[in-house]
């Protein structure tokens, strides 16, 4: 049998503490709204390695459909 069991980044524990909301394996709300990312967190959903290509690869998509669906949005990138 699988574990599907996945472990909490620690991003996510911060954003669950100021109210944020997990919308998919690396991919949660603020309290305000606010859609956050974790490129690393992705990546392992995806079963990819985290290498400097994936990880580029993968904030291109993101950025790409951000933009297209809400053209003048404001794209944050932390490490």
């Amino acid at each position: 049998m699988t574990d599907h069991r996945r472990t909490v980044t620690e991003a996510e524990k911060a954003a669950q503490r100021r109210g944020g909301t997990r919308i998919a394996p690396g991919i949660w709300a603020d309290a305000a709204g606010d859609l956050h990312f974790s490129v690393p967190e992705l990546l392992a959903a995806f079963g990819w390695p985290d290498d400097a290509e994936h990880r580029a690869s993968v904030e291109q998509v993101i950025e790409d459909v951000l933009r297209r669906q809400y053209p003048g949005v404001q794209i944050v990138k932390q490490d």
